[in-house]
């Protein structure tokens, strides 16, 4: 996927409260971040007790302590665009918060039957 490819925005729904949440400036710069989304974050797998195969992370601030997790998803089959960005958890990484709780809907994700 090139920078320049025009990607979508998509949400768990919780996550939207998580960025609601945040310190003002993490605020700024995790819009910044899913708007312009030029930076890709390190792909995530297993880590300890969760599965994040398919996520990725975005530090939110140079002391590395506030993080957005999301997926990159393939273009719709009605979309114009590259694909979609999709925020499953943004929030601190103290005690693994943000990871645990991207884990958890994740895992309340693939357990809902498609309609």
């Amino acid at each position: 996927m090139s920078a320049a490819a025009l990607l979508d925005f998509d949400a768990h729904p919780a996550a939207l409260t998580d960025l609601d949440q945040l310190p003002r400036g993490m605020q700024e710069a995790a819009v910044h971040h899913l708007l312009n989304c030029q930076q890709r974050g390190p792909v995530l797998g297993r880590r300890g007790l969760w599965d994040l195969t398919g996520c990725r992370r975005i530090y939110l601030d140079r002391d590395r302590c506030w993080r957005l997790v999301y997926q990159e998803r393939p273009p719709r089959l009605a979309s114009a665009s590259g694909g979609e960005i999709y925020l499953v958890a943004a929030g601190a990484r103290s005690g693994h918060q943000v990871y645990n709780t991207a884990a958890r809907r994740l895992q309340l994700l693939a357990a809902t039957p498609a309609s």
